[in-house]
């Protein structure tokens, strides 16, 4: 995931999201603000993020949310070493998304959340 991370820093799509959370500020409120403002989440679908009930359900839950509310595609799934029935157990919508495999390597899916992000912004257009 770290690689992932960095490897996206180089695109300029990531560079205009600022970090701004300061010591005593609710990272509970940032994270909500982030996936209410965004234009897409990524999210990295691994054993570790289906196998946790708490946070990364939550943010699941609020994206999921979101899609249902404002009737558009918001999230981008990476697939990290899990499998289509995986994936079934935790979301059955989830199979519905065209996800990209991690194993592709960081530059082609960094590419590819690239070109999800510039699809989106083309519809806006």
């Amino acid at each position: 995931k770290a690689e992932l991370g960095d490897g996206l820093e180089n695109h300029s799509e990531f560079n205009e999201v600022p970090y701004s959370l300061v010591a005593g500020q609710s990272l509970r409120a940032s994270i909500e603000k982030g996936l209410k403002e965004c234009s897409k989440c990524v999210l990295v679908l691994s054993p570790n993020f289906l196998g946790n009930e708490g946070w990364t359900k939550a943010e699941f839950d609020s994206i999921f949310t979101r899609e249902i509310l404002e009737k558009k595609s918001v999230l981008v799934p990476v697939w990290h070493g899990v499998a289509k029935e995986e994936i079934y157990a935790y979301s059955p919508r989830l199979l519905d998304k065209v996800g990209i495999p991690s194993s592709l390597g960081v530059e082609e899916v960094c590419r590819r959340i690239v070109r999800a992000i510039q699809h989106e912004t083309e519809l806006r257009s």
